[in-house]
């Protein structure tokens, strides 16, 4: 079979999970990521023949995929902010709000700053920031080591410096008011919220990253703030990806903290995703 008879295969075998725009992007991205082959093959050479490995390979991504496995899990790979990313399923697949929340702390970075990235998964949030300034400090921290594993592969492919530290949020060791600017995205949905989403994500991606106590929505962002609190400089800031339905309890967290110019930000949704705030005391 050649490549444009394959695409006609997938896009069968796929037209009830997805549109045809996403069927052919998903399609060209495999043949880029297993064979190299450049996307402008489908167009140029389209009765390029797949031999039977390939075939196989490609077989077996569809019936991952009809299974609502994440392409990038299977590829191994995704772009966040011009950065190829390694992710696999003990990491949450970056999402373009959480690039957002990185071009939002962009601007408030200065040479030579301490940062810390809470939460790192991946660690896409620490080393974008790195490549975006070099003279940085930066420390990604998580609870999983197979995260922390994976942010290393990361920083290593990408020739990028960051410190990775294994540790609970819950007993990060304070840094005597010497940080200028911390950063996370952490786990907050809601365990009711499960009915929302997606099987790609309920059942691919990993749950330790996604969710909070069926107690406390805000269970994670209680830690991050009083770290922040104790660790960030006077008028050091505290940057963080937020669940909309919270808004209120976290503004109100982080007011009683000691928290000064608060401020919300939307994400291209219009929804809003984003919080930041100033250490005042």
């Amino acid at each position: 079979m050649n490549i444009l008879e394959f695409r006609s295969f997938f896009r069968k075998n796929l037209f009830s999970k997805f549109e045809l725009n996403e069927i052919d992007f998903i399609y060209k991205n495999l043949l880029k990521s297993f064979f190299c082959f450049e996307p402008t093959v489908l167009g140029l050479n389209p009765k390029t023949n797949l031999n039977k490995i390939q075939e196989a390979k490609l077989n077996h991504a569809l019936s991952l995929l009809k299974k609502d496995y994440p392409m990038q899990y299977i590829t191994g790979t995704t772009t966040f902010l011009d950065l190829e990313i390694f992710v696999n399923p003990n990491v949450l697949i970056p999402r373009p709000e959480t690039e957002e929340l990185v071009n939002w702390a962009i601007e408030s970075i200065k040479d030579g700053y301490k940062i810390y990235d809470l939460c790192t998964g991946s660690g896409c949030i620490a080393l974008a920031l790195k490549k975006n300034n070099p003279s940085i400090t930066l420390t990604g921290i998580d609870i999983s080591k197979k995260a922390i594993s994976v942010a290393k592969k990361n920083s290593q492919n990408l020739n990028l410096q960051v410190n990775w530290i294994i540790q609970d949020i819950k007993k990060i060791n304070t840094n005597k008011s010497s940080i200028d600017l911390i950063i996370s995205n952490p786990p907050y949905v809601y365990p009711t919220e499960r009915k929302d989403m997606h099987p790609r994500v309920l059942d691919y991606e990993p749950s330790i990253a996604l969710f909070t106590p069926i107690n406390d929505p805000i269970y994670y962002y209680r830690f991050c703030i009083s770290f922040a609190k104790k660790s960030l400089r006077i008028g050091g800031k505290l940057f963080l990806e937020i669940n909309p339905n919270y808004i209120d309890e976290i503004q109100n967290l982080l007011i009683k903290s000691n928290f000064s110019n608060v401020i919300l930000k939307r994400d291209f949704h219009g929804k809003k995703r984003m919080i930041r705030a100033e250490k005042y005391e």
